[in-house]
């Protein structure tokens, strides 16, 4: 669960018809567990290379250590993945996760702690961290509802997103006015949202995730420098 939730805090970047691509980003955000400030740190970096974006996401906490890289083409505010990975150590356990996407064939490999599966991606389907760079061109394009065919779990599911308002937020580089995006889970007690700054490109400076009343994260942006692309 934290997993799938701070992993949200990957949407910072992407290109759009009405905005700047991101060249080069890097950012850190602290960690808030049912309301207590923790030593939990989140670091995102982000580098492009001409059509080609390779992100690094890693989480350390206590609880948890993660770390997820992505690597993809990027070209009019489309995304075409080539490859993820995911490793997450919790309590003693630890889990991996890769997809690797072909895309002569349409299909990608799954490989997962079930084996391998293939899956067609002729219907579209997008990896964990490269449909929230498409989520950032919509949103600055205006539009209110969200959804992307992301491979989670060795299947594609359709991921939904809604703007449900605006609000200022606090954070450490200071204070911003945000739009609240939150995901549509349907009838879940689940709640997860993440705020956006118009003002900072549409970056990510705010999530949380609310599991149930005993467990909520939020992620706060500390720290980041960033640049866009040029003409």
């Amino acid at each position: 669960m934290l997993k799938k939730s701070l992993a949200i805090l990957l949407g910072l970047a992407a290109g759009t018809a009405h905005g700047a691509d991101i060249d080069r980003l890097n950012a850190e955000f602290s960690v808030n567990l049912n309301g207590d400030q923790t030593r939990g740190v989140n670091t995102l970096v982000i580098d492009r290379n001409k059509d080609q974006y390779h992100v690094n996401f890693s989480l350390s906490h206590w609880l948890l250590d993660v770390e997820q890289k992505a690597s993809f083409g990027w070209q009019d505010c489309s995304a075409r993945p080539d490859t993820f990975n995911y490793r997450a150590k919790a309590v003693g356990v630890t889990r991996e996760e890769r997809l690797v996407f072909d895309k002569q064939t349409h299909m990608v490999l799954s490989q997962g702690k079930d084996g391998n599966k293939l899956l067609s991606t002729k219907e579209g389907a997008l990896d964990p961290v490269s449909f929230f760079f498409e989520a950032r061109c919509d949103l600055i394009a205006g539009k209110q509802s969200l959804n992307y065919p992301v491979v989670r779990d060795e299947e594609i599911k359709w991921t939904r997103f809604n703007v449900v308002g605006k609000e200022a937020v606090k954070t450490g580089i200071g204070t911003y006015d945000t739009l609240i995006v939150e995901r549509d889970r349907g009838d879940s007690k689940r709640k997860t949202r993440f705020w956006v700054a118009p003002e900072l490109d549409y970056l990510l400076v705010q999530i949380s995730h609310e599991e149930n009343r005993q467990l909520a994260v939020t992620a706060t942006l500390n720290k980041m420098t960033y640049s866009l692309v040029k003409d």
